[in-house]
């Protein structure tokens, strides 16, 4: 019984990563005018969010590259 109880609390630290990094992936999804669902889904996954979060940083504004196309558009 002792056994399992420490085999979950190792899980323990993977779920609060997940779910601190699928808050801030959701919140840059947002505002970056991505895929909101599937940047939280994959943020949620413990080796993924890993590899997937220098990209989730990096990638470019949809919405502010938007707005530029229509200011280029006006001239």
């Amino acid at each position: 019984m002792e056994n399992q109880e420490t085999t979950l609390m190792s899980f323990v630290p993977l779920i609060i990563t997940g779910f601190i990094f699928s808050i801030v992936a959701n919140m840059l999804a947002k505002e970056k005018g991505r895929n909101v669902t599937l940047w939280t889904v994959l943020a949620c996954i413990p080796v993924v969010n890993a590899f997937c979060f220098p990209f989730f940083i990096g990638a470019a504004n949809l919405k502010l590259e938007e707005k530029i196309d229509r200011l280029l558009e006006r001239k």
